[in-house]
């Protein structure tokens, strides 16, 4: 029996979430953080006896719990997820708490249920302890806000407490280094998913002007075990790829779930056609489909979010709902988180919103938009508060100068100055930029869709609050749907 404790969290959750919708406010973390005051096991208690996936790492969380929790809603799953990306404790709990009416609903008419839960790396050692996920799904790892998460190593560790408090089966990037290493120690319940390295190789070599390969990043140059530099045999982006260490021996494990592909084709396209492949040999299962979210930092996404469908139904005991070939088609029907490739339409214009807040994503959508054969403008917001770290000097690790900027360049923020000053580094002439500090914002995005010419795209870069402030101004100009709708 529930305790007099959990139903008062419930309600002051209730009641916290009921005033701050009259104010107009999403209540997606205040909820959630009252109730856990009442309650600090509350999320332990409410994850009791679930079904659960946690998806957690530096860049890709958002769109992967979007997959993961689309394709279980296309094979007949309730899903209880953190759809506005709140990732902390308090937003996860939330979630949770108004996900029960739902999960209560969808058992009284006989309906399964999983939960699909994005958790921050810095909190999913607290975290994972109470949800006890039966699939954790573990991203990528990428330098990102310092002055809160401190060194890799240390994010590293801290996921692997997480593991180390449940029992789930873990899913693990097998082109990252540093997220491979997790699988010491973890061995019997590790699955390994990644790219093709006949894919990655083929690409660097034959078309190397489409490979946008660059040397290793300065994330995971070397290997953590001798501090020997790695040596590459082919690579996706940043520090993933065919890795190998020629002292100590270390290499790259062969994943069972890969994505199979050809650059020849422009990945920044809408319905790229990837093959995902599951196993090798007489018994491997390969299904092509058409990817609804350009740009092969999603190749890593849909292959992740499938595997994680496919490995629950073989520990839940639904292999038939779950199989690999209806989880690979489902994907098809996915559809981009606010932020993650979105485009949005504006009368006959159209927007896209790309969140960028490291070196790594922010090269990724600059190659996106330069790739993009509807580009026209771009328009880069740079903030600096808290939950974006202090430091923007990022920025200058990230390579302008091979990317071709659109002719239109706008740029805004709390730190407009330091983006302008980058970009007019990077080459491009001053005359080009529009620039304006984050005050006058809006006014600025108003300016920039009047300028675009219809069927062309905005492409819209911003890092974590300038992208809220930008959510925020969609929805009171132009009608956009809140992102706690």
């Amino acid at each position: 029996m529930a305790s007099f404790r959990y139903h008062f969290a419930i309600l002051s959750a209730k009641a916290t979430r009921l005033a701050l919708r009259i104010m107009g406010r999403g209540a997606t973390t205040l909820p959630g953080k009252v109730a856990v005051k009442f309650d600090p096991l509350l999320l332990q208690k409410l994850c009791e006896g679930r079904n659960c996936v946690t998806i957690t790492g530096t860049n890709g969380k958002t769109t992967t719990t979007h997959m993961i929790t689309d394709i279980f809603r296309n094979c007949g799953y309730t899903v209880v997820t953190n759809v506005s990306g709140a990732n902390l404790l308090s937003g996860v709990t939330t979630s949770m708490i108004f996900g029960l009416k739902d999960i209560k609903k969808a058992e009284k008419a006989g309906k399964k249920v999983i939960c699909v839960l994005e958790t921050d790396e810095a909190a999913y050692g607290k975290i994972a302890c109470q949800i006890k996920p039966k699939v954790s799904v573990v991203t990528n790892l990428f330098r990102d806000q310092l002055d809160r998460f401190g060194e890799l190593a240390h994010t590293r560790e801290l996921i692997a407490k997480g593991l180390d408090s449940c029992d789930a089966d873990i899913l693990l990037n097998s082109d990252d280094s540093l997220v491979s290493e997790l699988y010491s120690g973890r061995e019997k319940r590790t699955v390994f998913y990644g790219l093709s390295e006949e894919s990655m190789h083929y690409n660097n070599v034959t078309y190397p002007d489409k490979s946008g390969v660059l040397p290793a990043s300065s994330d995971a140059e070397y290997c953590t075990g001798c501090r020997t530099k790695y040596t590459y045999t082919a690579r996706s982006f940043g520090h993933l790829g065919a890795f190998s260490c020629e002292k100590c021996g270390k290499t790259r494990k062969k994943p069972r779930f890969y994505v199979e592909y050809d650059l020849s084709r422009n990945p920044s396209d809408e319905g790229y056609e990837l093959s995902l492949c599951d196993g090798e040999g007489s018994s491997q299962k390969k299904k092509q489909v058409k990817l609804p979210i350009p740009g092969m930092h999603n190749f890593y996404n849909s292959i992740s979010a499938v595997a994680a469908c496919v490995r629950m139904g073989e520990i839940i005991g639904d292999k038939e709902e779950l199989s690999f070939e209806k989880c690979a088609a489902a994907l098809e029907h996915v559809e981009a988180a606010f932020g993650r490739m979105e485009k949005i339409s504006i009368g006959d214009k159209k927007i896209c919103v790309l969140l960028v807040k490291n070196p790594v994503g922010l090269d990724r959508a600059l190659s996106f938009v330069a790739g993009a054969s509807d580009a026209e403008g771009i328009y880069m917001l740079l903030n600096s508060n808290i939950a974006d770290g202090k430091d923007v000097s990022w920025i200058w690790d990230v390579d302008f100068e091979s990317k071709e900027f659109p002719k239109k360049v706008y740029v805004s923020g709390d730190r407009y100055g330091d983006m302008m000053l980058r970009i007019v580094y990077s080459g491009v002439d001053r005359s080009q930029i529009v620039a304006k500090p984050m005050e006058e914002c809006a006014d600025l995005l108003d300016q920039a869709i009047s300028d675009s010419t219809p069927g062309k795209c905005l492409y819209i870069l911003p890092n974590y609050t300038s992208m809220l402030a930008l959510r925020s101004i969609l929805v009171k100009r132009y009608h956009l749907k809140d992102f706690w709708k």
